[in-house]
């Protein structure tokens, strides 16, 4: 049944469109902690000794969650600070249920269900990708649709930004499970495929830079060989420069030669027959530092309480980019914007103490991690539930991992990886 219900969570977090009749309620700020629960209580008899042995995390995550409350109650947009701490509040419960899943399922065999799970979500968030590629204008895809953004991908996410991200995570932990013999060969070749196209079809320079940084951990943990990286990477390039909305965004948009489907028309203007326009890797990036400095502005005017969870998006990023929905663009910036200094060192200890939690090193569970955190340095996922909601099951994992459960790796990977 908690495996049901872990299943049930994933569903659940792909919901974020979708509302409550009558409501203008996501379904999933319902659903998430309800399933939450069920697998809290099927697991009661563990939750002392989870508490017990995981009481410096639990509250280094109250103290950071109850700042939250406190910055929102004294923000100057309290409907606003007040609806984003509600929402978040809904991570703090899964968080928890996922602290006592693996606890409870520590055994190798649990655990490889979970990530296969979260692999075949993956698996199907980048096979719907690659279909709304198709059939953008199809009555699923629209009703799915976060308005505006383009290229039309990964509207079962918030944006193609966050989607590119999570393929090219999932196109790593494919390479893991395979390795470690939890995935089959065909498998493999099918992920492979799936991820790349689509992470070069999203556009996504977060993505490409997350994808190259999970293949060099990857080649340090021995999990790939260097001619396999260069392959994988070599693969991606010829996809980027094949899709027309990707050559865009490298900024070769008036070449003849790119995208290669130029070669083959006569009229290449058919390869984008809507003009839509994509901003190059340079100009996000100086839309990025203009985020940045407004994010350190807001800091410096209140650095004690800062302006309160959700309301650079609505009340800032307005200013910079014209439109509202827009964050920071760093994770550790939008929170000393939002909750002020006192905000950010809470949220920089709790990640401290998930670091020093982690004393034995699997690739399966920190090459995710790392890939979850550094995709934040110029980006903020929180308010993407897939993302978050798997992100948190990593960090778990995390917490939970043990040297008796470390997955079973070469002895020559293990000494490897303890010297990192």
């Amino acid at each position: 049944m908690i495996n049901i219900f872990f299943l049930l969570i994933l569903f659940s977090s792909l919901l974020g469109r979708i509302k409550f009749p009558g409501i203008n309620i996501g379904i999933h700020y319902l659903l998430l902690p309800a399933f939450s629960f069920g697998i809290i209580g099927l697991s009661l008899r563990y939750i002392p000794e989870v508490v017990k042995k995981h009481k410096i995390i639990l509250i280094s995550i109250s103290l950071m969650y109850l700042w939250m409350w406190l910055s929102s109650l004294m923000s100057e947009f309290p409907n606003i600070a007040i609806t984003y701490s509600l929402k978040y509040s809904t991570y703090y419960i899964l968080f928890f249920a996922f602290l006592v899943l693996t606890f409870k399922n520590i055994t190798t065999p649990s655990l490889t269900f979970y990530y296969r799970c979260i692999l075949s979500l993956l698996q199907i968030i980048a096979g719907l990708g690659f279909l709304e590629v198709l059939l953008p204008n199809n009555w699923i895809f629209k009703s799915l649709k976060f308005p505006s953004f383009y290229p039309e991908i990964g509207s079962i996410m918030q944006n193609p930004n966050q989607f590119g991200v999570i393929v090219a995570i999932g196109l790593c932990l494919s390479l893991i499970l395979e390795k470690q013999n939890k995935i089959s060969k065909i498998e493999l070749n099918i992920s492979e495929l799936i991820f790349i196209i689509t992470l070069a079809l999203s556009a996504s320079g977060n993505g490409w830079v997350i994808f190259i940084i999970g293949m060099f951990l990857l080649l340090i943990y021995k999990i790939i060989s260097f001619r396999k990286m260069i392959y994988l990477i070599s693969l991606l390039f010829l996809f980027i420069v094949t899709a027309p909305v990707s050559t865009r965004r490298i900024g070769l948009a008036d070449s003849k030669i790119f995208p290669l489907t130029n070669i083959f028309l006569e009229n290449s203007s058919s390869v984008n027959p809507n003009q839509k326009k994509i901003p190059t890797l340079m100009g996000t990036g100086f839309s990025r530092f203009q985020m940045w400095q407004a994010a350190i502005n807001e800091t410096i005017k209140r650095p004690f309480t800062g302006i309160g969870i959700g309301v650079f998006p609505d009340q800032i990023g307005v200013k910079v980019w014209g439109k509202k929905s827009y964050h920071a663009h760093n994770i550790f910036l939008n929170v000393s914007a939002e909750q002020g200094i006192p905000g950010l060192l809470l949220f920089t200890n709790f990640l401290a103490k998930i670091a020093l939690k982690v004393k034995y090193t699997n690739p399966l569970i920190t090459i995710p991690i790392i890939m979850f955190l550094v995709s934040q340095i110029p980006d903020v996922f929180t308010e993407d539930y897939t993302f978050t909601t798997i992100e948190f099951y990593f960090i778990a994992a995390a917490i939970n991992s043990r040297k008796d459960v470390v997955t079973q790796l070469k002895p020559e990977i293990i000494e490897n990886a303890k010297k990192l």
